[in-house]
């Protein structure tokens, strides 16, 4: 079940950078919303008493409180969205409920969960993402992502692709097509905090 409160910041650990390059908006938001990051396999995983344990000998650098998208591990019940409650170097801990003691099987990896946002279309530096919940009111957010210091983003209410939609928002005579979203005070690949 996915976790309600999520946080993400540039200091963690496999987060991708942000720039003064095209493009780099997007891939932050990509990670973030889309595909997650700091991608480890685990090396074992062991419940006991209610909390399971993954051991990641190469170190994950998650912390408690991160929430991670645990795969491929028997029992199921291990799988899915999990708040990290407690970290060492190698190690990090979750609650699970209703799994027995014992160690897991398979071929477990573990990333940084993403927000379960899709990307229904895509173009060179240039997104448009939206909700994954069916429930949700499914408004497309277009990101131009082809400049350097700043990306052009707007809100549609439909769109049929990367360059057409219906509905833009906000309106209004001073942004008319948009807003910007600052990227970095120059033209460089020195990253900038997010």
């Amino acid at each position: 079940m996915p976790t309600s409160v999520k946080y993400f910041h540039s200091e963690m650990t496999g987060a991708p950078v942000l720039n003064g390059t095209a493009g780099s908006l997007i891939s932050v938001i990509d990670a973030c919303l889309v595909n997650g990051f700091n991608a480890r396999a685990i090396d074992s995983i062991v419940v006991a008493n209610g909390v399971a344990t993954a051991t990641v000998s190469a170190g994950h650098g998650y912390a408690t409180d991160h929430v991670v998208l645990i795969s491929g591990a028997t029992p199921a019940a291990l799988n899915g969205e999990q708040r990290i409650t407690a970290v060492t170097q190698t190690t990090f801990s979750f609650a699970v409920s209703g799994v027995p003691d014992g160690s897991a099987s398979g071929t477990i990896a573990a990333k940084i969960a993403p927000l379960g946002f899709e990307k229904p279309f895509s173009g060179t530096n240039l997104a448009v993402y939206r909700s994954g919940d069916l429930l949700s009111t499914r408004l497309l957010l277009r990101v131009d992502d082809t400049g350097a210091q700043n990306a052009r983003v707007v809100g549609y209410e439909t769109m049929t692709d990367i360059n057409t939609g219906t509905g833009p928002f906000p309106v209004s005579t001073k942004i008319s097509g948009g807003g910007y979203w600052p990227k970095s005070e120059s033209t460089s690949t020195t990253a900038s905090g997010w």
